[in-house]
């Protein structure tokens, strides 16, 4: 039986050593320029959303809700393509400070009303 076994090894070791010098197959194929491109712009918008995201007032107010900037950080790494194209294009619209015309004109309709109603004097030396 002993025997039997060692037969039954150095067979293995034989056909094993032998194999060892075969070349092994690879599957190669050439990447397409589409395929390359659509990665780096990825890594871009990747980056950019990353980018905005590091700012101090928004990793605080993700602490306030529970939420630590290492997950934020692994689920933007998680977005497809077309979901971080979307968020970056929603973070490019809603600037941290508001619209400075806005506001003004804003302040300016206000101010408009409280001297129409009666309550303010402003426009009466100009």
């Amino acid at each position: 039986m002993n025997g039997r076994l060692k037969e039954i090894v150095v067979a293995l070791l034989i056909v094993s050593m032998s194999l060892v010098g075969l070349p092994a197959a690879g599957l190669a194929a050439p990447i397409g320029t589409d395929t390359v491109l659509q990665q780096e712009q990825r890594g871009e918008l990747l980056s950019r959303v990353q980018e905005q995201l590091a700012r101090d007032d928004l990793r605080a107010q993700f602490l306030a809700r529970g939420v630590s900037p290492g997950e934020v950080d692994a689920r933007v790494a998680a977005l497809s393509s077309e979901e971080l194209q979307m968020l970056s294009l929603k973070l490019d619209e809603l600037p941290a400070g508001g619209d400075l015309l806005a506001v003004i004109g804003v302040v300016f309709v206000v101010l408009l009303i409280l001297e129409l109603v009666g309550v303010t004097n402003i426009f009466t030396k100009i």
